[in-house]
């Protein structure tokens, strides 16, 4: 597709299943206590509830990513081209991880969807667990080749996905966190997502399938959405990866891109950013992010920083944490109020392929590089700024 050619119009027309809706990232699974890790299915659904019970009308949230599953690859010698379909695997749910206790994926999927208030939340609640996995990484069962799978191979790897998420009626969509995301030319990701975004889009029929890929029922008429997560800089018009983007999510008008105000910076985990560094990455993250998003006619999210990340946090212990220089108002809620004040500079509220800001999040522990950052779920403060500016 020629960058020329792109029609600068909003996705969000009607028969998109996207919605406009400001999302949440969930993780139900506790730290790991004698090896093992708790799976404790809508933790977090109670606190969405207080939440939406006290924001303004505008400022609700009612879109749950909620940690869900894992796709991973087990080729023989890591060898794209060694691949057997039954070699590559989306765990979901994840009853068969034997470190994992309680419950599992869909079981915490089926909870959000029936324990966070529609009526709190200003609208229909939509779930989408969230998938991730690794591509650069070298340990059994991880994505390393997902970029080389032959196109039918990433095809067929993307109808099993399809059909283990839309056999799921409370799956709104599914949100890809497989990284890093690399489209910049016509691999095995690429193959994998168009397709995706075909078989969401309806029911698909192919040689390589073991049955129909049936996203479209009663319940979900438009069929699924779904997202990836990765950096602005990906979607520059001038880069070799961006007319590759706008297939992806243009041509069946039920994807978007989510690209995080958050651990923008290039040090270790545990190396903090003030606020007025801070604030100045984001804004310009969040500017070009808008900029590049209209040109290429895609439909994007921004994530925010309500609770700690490995660069912007409250409080971080351990033998790796680097506080920064500048700790002018270093709390959780003066980053979180930067990332806000960063979207409404960016032009993105007036957008129409603008879909909300994503609020990170709670969870359950942060353990990165020997360092353990706080808070864990978004503070009072952040939760009242939100409450009258998301």
């Amino acid at each position: 597709m020629v960058l020329s050619t792109f029609v600068q119009t909003s996705m969000a027309s009607s028969g998109s299943p996207v919605p406009f809706a400001h999302a949440a990232w969930v993780y139900d699974i506790s730290n790991r206590v004698d090896g093992k890790r708790r799976y404790d299915p809508g933790y977090y659904a109670t606190a969405l509830n207080n939440y939406n019970r006290q924001a303004g009308s505008k400022h609700k949230i009612r879109l749950i990513y909620t940690y869900a599953g894992s796709m991973e690859m087990y080729c023989r010698g890591r060898n794209a081209k060694q691949c057997r379909l039954d070699d590559l695997i989306v765990v979901y749910p994840l009853k068969t991880d034997r470190k994992l206790i309680g419950a599992d994926g869909a079981d915490t999927v089926r909870a959000y969807a029936s324990e966070v208030d529609a009526s709190l939340a200003g609208g229909k609640v939509m779930v989408v667990p969230l998938i991730d996995g690794v591509v650069s990484a070298d340990y059994e069962g991880s994505m390393k080749g997902f970029n080389e799978l032959p196109r039918e191979m990433a095809i067929a790897y993307a109808d099993k996905v399809s059909r283990k998420f839309c056999a799921d009626d409370n799956v709104a969509g599914v949100q890809f966190d497989i990284e890093p995301f690399n489209v910049s030319s016509k691999n095995g990701q690429y193959y994998f997502y168009k397709r995706i975004a075909e078989n969401f889009s309806g029911t698909v029929e192919a040689s390589l399938q073991q049955g129909p890929v049936e996203c479209k029922n009663d319940r979900h008429p438009q069929g699924r959405f779904f997202s990836v997560f990765g950096s602005s800089n990906q979607l520059n018009p001038a880069g070799p990866a961006a007319g590759n983007i706008a297939e992806i999510f243009s041509d069946h008008n039920n994807g978007y891109y989510i690209a995080p105000l958050y651990d923008l910076g290039s040090g270790p985990a545990g190396q903090g950013h003030s606020v007025t560094e801070y604030q100045r990455i984001a804004a310009r993250h969040a500017k070009q992010m808008a900029e590049w998003a209209t040109k290429l006619n895609v439909m994007y999210q921004l994530g925010i920083p309500a609770a700690a990340t490995v660069h912007e946090y409250g409080f971080c212990r351990g033998i790796n944490c680097r506080p920064a220089s500048d700790d002018r108002e270093k709390t959780q809620e003066a980053y979180t109020q930067a990332a806000i004040d960063a979207v409404n500079a960016s032009g993105s509220r007036s957008n129409k392929l603008f879909r909300g800001m994503a609020v990170w999040g709670w969870t359950r522990g942060i353990n990165v590089n020997e360092c353990e950052f706080e808070p864990q779920i978004p503070s009072w403060n952040a939760l009242n700024l939100m409450k009258k500016q998301l």
